[in-house]
């Protein structure tokens, strides 16, 4: 088998979850390097609806060609979180995050937007949600990295009344305006 690029192994991701009925939606650097300047990223982060009856399929989905741990993938599926899906040619890591349930997490999915990336179709967060969740990324270390990219997304325009009204709900505001000022 060939070893695929980042791009090829998320069609190929995002292609077998959508075949298998599975909603879905790129976030991350990815996502970021879609709104706004690009940085170097070291994997792909997919936020899935997922339940735990959904792990046999999921497991099936991506066997052969993927390394994916069944028992992270139980845990994950179990504690709303995270586990990996190896390429194992390419090495190239996908994130698999499992969607939360609070009503930001479910708005947030609601307002994942179709673009073409590469040639194919798939799901984005929106450029004010990826700001939201990088301003949470942020919170607790005041990671410059985060505050950068969430500069540089406000950088090229964004609704702000929906900005600040989340922000206020998440306690993120005060870095929010932070951004916007500097």
């Amino acid at each position: 088998m060939q070893a695929l690029n980042e791009l090829e192994v998320l069609q190929t991701v995002c292609s077998r979850l959508e075949g298998a009925g599975f909603d879905y939606m790129l976030t991350g650097s990815l996502a970021m390097n879609y709104y706004a300047q690009p940085r170097m990223t070291r994997d792909i982060d997919l936020v899935v609806a997922l339940s735990p009856a959904d792990r046999q399929v999921l497991l099936a989905l991506f066997s052969p060609d993927f390394y994916v741990d069944e028992d992270s993938v139980a845990r994950a599926l179990e504690q709303a979180s995270i586990f990996n899906l190896v390429h194992l040619d390419s090495v190239v890591k996908v994130d698999v995050i499992i969607r939360k349930d609070s009503l930001y997490r479910q708005t947030e999915f609601k307002r994942r937007q179709r673009i073409d990336l590469g040639g194919f179709p798939l799901w984005i967060v929106s450029k004010e949600d990826l700001i939201l969740s990088k301003l949470e990324w942020a919170k607790p270390t005041k990671s410059e990295l985060q505050l950068r990219d969430v500069r540089n997304l406000l950088a090229s325009g964004a609704d702000l009344d929906y900005l600040r009204n989340w922000a206020d709900r998440l306690s993120t505001r005060s870095l929010l305006e932070d951004c916007l000022a500097n």
